[in-house]
């Protein structure tokens, strides 16, 4: 079917043509203004009338019916241009949405939103004052949400506000992220820094001196401001890649240089690779009490994590997270994966069978998406991968299965180009939920990337983005340039702390 889109007096080529494949993925798109041969056509105005901005849809089936939408989109006063061209495109969105709807006779679950925090929209309204109806009519008329997840929003935002009360005050404490850039193998599906072992043989010790200086320059800069830490995140990469006493090397700094450990809500190690998991790395992070942990099988499909490249066998699996709920952990993570290349319903059932006579404490469902840097994207050709109908039965019956063994939803986040335009949920027992999950999502606070390609994002007063600040992915260069990574680093944080101080 070809299609040709037709947009007057403005242009939001890439939105329009990511919402016309949700809805058609099989259709062949232009846009021109010149008639052809088309099938459908779309024709969508946006005409700023000073105090609004109104849209308008027209789609027009050849010889047959036509779908005709408007929407008109109050500004504020004080508007500036970006402003008004972020509220053109939802008016915009908003008009095709509803006549792809109506065409098609299908609704997206998230409707209009791209944003990769939908839980955003619901705080801030929250904070509003706004009650559960309003939110729930504003969700649903001014960004097309389904029901379902408006539902799963709400329930979120409610578990949230019980796990961390603060969460709106937050922008006076900070939270941790370590990264770890080193992996046994790099997953067909992953963009995350992740070096091979090789490499990790060859810059471990430098790696750790200079992660070394960079916590001692952050610690001494929350020392100095006084700034406490909700969470402290090991991620990576693996940090379980690390052996023992390199291990214990990081532990040691970090609660040499980051003060107030006793305060810490939550210490967690990303220890995802099972064929990592050691009795002698276990053994040093319980000492260092780490008081959470992921053990993550993604799937128990054999011939699946041969095809992403895991490196480990399904009864690895088992074995190392025995050996961690042997060690004494009471606060174990699983994740899982729905569309994995070449896995079905079937499959997707296995896994949960085998994750429950695991019973951990919370397991994060994640939904393949497609990273623009990942292999599975750059030869997707090569991947048999689920289609759309497929993934959201995966997704339906996965959160029913979670809700059945009583855990409950806690954070949500979404991505560009994620299959069924769905979502990735972590679900937990109660008392179980990842408080730093919570908080880089939610984006209420400062988190401070220390280590291999890990990113400072800084918040400030009533949780504006005040920017962010990377450090390099490669462990060369991280070593390298780690005394201007820390200038830059220390002289951002230092300019946001005393703007968030400036609150009474």
């Amino acid at each position: 079917m070809l299609l040709r889109v037709e947009q007057v007096q403005f242009n939001f080529e890439r939105e329009v043509e990511r919402l016309i494949y949700l809805f058609l993925p099989e259709c062949s798109l232009v846009f021109s203004s010149e008639p052809s041969h088309e099938d459908v056509t779309i024709k969508l105005w946006l005409k700023d009338l000073g105090n609004a901005l109104r849209a308008r849809g027209e789609l027009h089936v050849r010889d047959s019916t036509s779908y005709v939408h408007e929407f008109t989109k109050l500004l504020p006063d004080d508007a500036d241009s970006v402003f008004r061209r972020r509220r053109g495109k939802q008016a915009v969105l908003h008009v095709l949405h509803d006549c792809l709807s109506d065409y098609t006779g299908e609704q997206q679950p998230w409707g209009i939103l791209t944003g990769v925090r939908p839980m955003k929209l619901v705080h801030q309204m929250i904070e509003q004052r706004l009650d559960p109806v309003m939110i729930r009519r504003r969700l649903a008329e001014e960004y097309r949400i389904s029901d379902s997840r408006i539902d799963l929003l709400l329930e979120i935002a409610d578990i949230q506000l019980q796990v961390i009360p603060d969460l709106y005050q937050l922008e006076k404490e900070v939270s941790l992220y370590i990264g770890i850039p080193f992996c046994p193998t790099h997953c067909a599906y992953c963009t995350f820094p992740a070096y091979s072992m090789i490499e990790k043989y060859t810059y471990a010790h430098e790696f750790l001196g200079a992660l070394e200086k960079e916590l001692k320059a952050v610690g001494e800069c929350l020392r100095q401001y006084e700034i406490p830490v909700t969470s402290v995140y090991v991620g990576g990469g693996t940090p379980t890649s690390l052996n023992a006493p390199e291990l214990e090397r990081l532990m040691e700094a970090l609660y040499k240089e980051i003060p107030g450990q006793d305060r810490w809500r939550e210490l967690n190690v990303e220890a995802g690779r099972p064929d990592t998991i050691t009795p002698d790395r276990i053994d040093v992070l319980r000492r260092f009490k780490v008081n959470r942990i992921s053990v993550n099988p993604q799937t128990f499909k054999a011939e699946t994590l041969k095809t992403i490249g895991r490196g480990h066998t399904p009864d690895i699996v088992d074995r190392r997270f025995h050996l961690v709920r042997e060690a004494g952990f009471e606060n174990i993570n699983m994740d899982m994966i729905l569309g994995l290349p070449g896995e079905d319903l079937d499959d997707i059932r296995y896994t949960r069978e085998r994750i429950e006579k695991l019973s951990p404490d919370s397991v994060t469902v994640h939904t393949m998406s497609f990273k623009r840097t990942a292999v599975v994207n750059k030869e997707r050709e090569k991947f048999e991968i689920p289609h759309t109908e497929m993934v959201r039965r995966m997704m339906e019956e996965t959160s029913a299965w979670s809700r059945s063994l009583g855990y409950k939803p806690y954070y949500i986040y979404r991505q560009k180009d994620i299959l069924g335009n769905l979502e990735n949920v972590g679900y937990s027992l109660p008392g179980k939920e990842g408080i730093y999950n919570i908080c880089i999502m939610e984006e209420r606070q400062t988190i401070i990337g220390i280590g291999g390609g890990a990113t400072t994002k800084l918040i400030g007063l009533n949780g504006k983005n005040l920017g962010q600040v990377f450090n390099p992915r490669e462990p060369k260069a991280y070593v390298e340039s780690i005394e201007s990574v820390i200038a830059r680093k220390i002289d951002a944080l230092r300019k946001t702390f005393e703007q968030v101080q400036t609150r009474v």
